[in-house]
């Protein structure tokens, strides 16, 4: 500040811990930047669940060799008609991948306490489609926020948008959330084709492939697909790596 009370730049600084992806136009987009960790927010119903969109932003996190978790929201609907299997997402994505996996409910309270916890002194950036309720989860550990809530459209089953442009909120004098606005589309078009099996964590750990460039579709020797028939891999997690390796900015 001047002494006119004016603010002004005194230095631009590079940015650093960025979520990406390519935008439906094409466009290499940066969603959220210096952030110590990517959680994505999905819902195991209303709406339902992608595990495509799941995927991409892990992917993407990855990429940048951001820390990420997933926060399975709404886990008061689980055994509901439609709702995905939250001890089998565990598994593919906690056991087998790797990642931090939370149940979460903003109804009945569950899992809020480790929500606050994973998230405590860092900048973190929410990422999901619109209505998973990420906006909720904000809203739930700081009640005086005062955030709006969306829903889901009841015909389309997608959620409707009420987070329209990413916004960092502190929770306190440590801790930031930067909630992003809903996702329908989360292309990794940005990612190099033949470095794209390193953004699946769970491939590294299945020993060496016959090929040092092996892609882990066809080739002799494959130890990943070694890992899919033995389940040290889960088969969806591999084909939707195989789609990501042959789409041009195309989105599920």
């Amino acid at each position: 500040m001047n002494k006119q009370g004016a603010w002004y730049v005194e230095k631009i600084l590079d940015r650093k811990g960025c979520l990406e992806r390519t935008s439906p136009t094409g466009r290499h987009q940066v969603l959220a930047a210096n952030i110590d960790l990517v959680v994505v927010v999905a819902s195991i119903a209303s709406p339902p669940l992608r595990r495509g969109f799941i995927d991409r932003a892990l992917a993407s996190a990855d990429w940048n060799h951001l820390p990420a978790a997933l926060v399975l929201n709404k886990i008061d609907l689980a055994g509901t008609m439609d709702a995905a299997c939250p001890e089998t997402l565990e598994k593919v994505y906690g056991e087998l991948a790797g990642y931090t996996v939370l149940k979460t409910s903003t109804v009945t309270g569950q899992g809020m306490e480790n929500f606050k916890k994973l998230i405590a002194g860092k900048t973190v950036a929410l990422a999901g489609i619109s209505a998973t309720g990420k906006t909720s989860l904000i809203q739930a550990i700081h009640p005086e926020l005062n955030l709006r809530v969306g829903s889901v459209n009841a015909k389309t089953t997608k959620g409707r948008h009420t987070t329209v442009s990413a916004r960092l909120i502190p929770l306190d004098s440590n801790t930031f959330l930067m909630d992003t606005p809903g996702l329908r589309a989360f292309s990794v078009d940005h990612i190099p084709r033949a470095e794209l099996k390193f953004c699946f964590a769970e491939f590294n750990g299945v020993g060496a492939c016959k090929f040092r460039d092996c892609l882990h579709e066809t080739e002799p020797e494959c130890a990943v697909l070694e890992a899919v028939k033995n389940g040290q891999v889960d088969k969806e997690r591999h084909l939707s790596y195989l789609k990501l390796l042959h789409e041009e900015n195309t989105y599920s």
